[in-house]
């Protein structure tokens, strides 16, 4: 049977590493997300929402709808 000291060391290694573990992929994320600016395809875009948050124009009749 382990000491609670050592109990306690392995519960602090456990989080470090995990800590560890969250901030690598959230840097992975980070470096891999696109960036924001005037780049945007919007003839991708299907739903009057999105069109709207992307400042495009959302004309039903138009093939792509979003412009």
């Amino acid at each position: 049977m382990q000491s609670a000291i050592v109990q306690m060391i392995l519960i602090v290694v456990g989080i470090a590493a995990a800590a560890i573990v969250s901030i690598i992929v959230y840097a992975q994320l980070s470096d891999n997300a696109p960036d924001t600016g005037d780049n945007i395809d919007k003839g991708r875009i299907t739903t009057e929402t999105l069109c709207d948050a992307v400042g495009g124009t959302w004309t039903a009749a138009n093939t792509p709808p979003c412009a």
